[in-house]
């Protein structure tokens, strides 16, 4: 290779896109002064040893270059591969749930307008204007009997109609079990968590056998001389004392009971919702996370390919470069 020509291999090098950036100040100055020394006087060997020094340098330094720069591209092919799985396992998680959340949340929504309808219905049955039409018709047909039959069978019949009104809404209250215990059944076949049942549905059993005591209170009532024989308005006091007004206060707690079980049946399910609902975001957020996390490794990825091959070029310039160098 004629000095002319070497000259023109070194200034091309020097021009290639990323050589400003490889070389340090030192070696920057020392390709300008062989450059110049080329351009402007005769070269000896000293100057070709240079030149093979510089160039066996610069190639060492290019081909560290282009090792890290494929270990860094096999690394972030790695890291893509990995992200683009966790985020498709995700997705397919998160559309999964999200569809049987769908389901499940309008069946939860028709239960839950149901047993609002059917828990109003049982309240109204156990309401005190309930309780007071029963009492004020028994109490008219006791004032109205002018038989001691009849009589005896005015007073029995309040708790005998009582006992039906609780039995039609003890009825409606297993309705309403069956239907809470199917809402919460089929919340349990979501993803997530289990939900937590509601408090524990009030014991009716005590209040039957309450009502059973009061009508056994109230025969014995029937039966005995001295009431029969007492004027009607006493008979009526003494009877609104010991039967009516247990009857009310035995209702009217089975009411205090029962409103906030009504109430609370669907609460700790809402609360499950709300909570699952988030959990889904929370997903959602992480899967948004992961692809902006992917969209900066794939940058990353396509800046180290463009850098791989300005590298490769530059290694390639400088071997035919010292190749031409060997035959000089």
């Amino acid at each position: 290779m004629t000095q002319n020509g070497l000259a023109a291999e070194l200034e091309n090098f020097l021009a290639l896109p990323g050589v400003p950036d490889l070389l340090d100040p030192g070696r920057w100055t020392d390709a300008y002064e062989l450059l110049e020394n080329l351009k402007n006087a005769p070269s000896d060997e000293a100057t070709y040893a240079r030149i093979r020094s510089f160039f066996e340098a610069i190639l060492a330094s290019v081909r560290h270059g282009l090792s890290e720069l494929r270990h860094e591209e096999e690394t972030l092919a790695g890291l893509i591969r990995k992200n683009q799985e966790v985020a498709e396992r995700l997705e397919e998680r998160l559309d999964s749930e999200q569809q049987k959340g769908q389901q499940a949340w309008q069946s939860i929504n028709i239960a839950r307008k149901l047993l609002a309808r059917q828990g109003a219905t049982l309240l109204k049955r156990l309401d005190n204007e309930s309780i007071e039409n029963l009492v004020a018709k028994n109490l008219e047909a006791i004032l109205a009997s002018r038989t001691t039959v009849a009589l005896t069978q005015a007073m029995q019949s309040l708790t005998l109609q009582a006992a039906t009104l609780f039995e039609n809404a003890q009825r409606q209250d297993r309705q309403i079990k069956l239907l809470v215990d199917a809402m919460y059944a089929r919340f349990d076949d979501c993803p997530g968590i289990a939900a937590p049942r509601p408090q524990l549905q009030p014991n009716l059993g005590d209040y039957s056998l309450a009502l059973q005591a009061l009508d056994e209170k109230t025969k014995a009532f029937c039966r005995s001389t001295i009431n029969l024989i007492t004027d009607k308005n006493s008979l009526v006091k003494k009877f609104g004392l010991e039967i009516v007004l247990p009857l009310r206060g035995l209702f009217a707690q089975l009411r205090t009971e029962m409103e906030p079980w009504l109430r609370g049946t669907s609460v700790p399910l809402q609360e499950h919702v709300h909570l699952q609902k988030m959990q889904l975001e929370n997903l959602a957020e992480d899967i948004a996370k992961i692809k902006d996390y992917l969209l900066t490794l794939e940058a990353r990825s396509e800046e180290v390919k463009i850098a791989l091959a300005r590298l490769l070029r530059q290694e390639a310039a400088i071997v035919g470069v010292m190749a031409r160098l060997s035959q000089a």
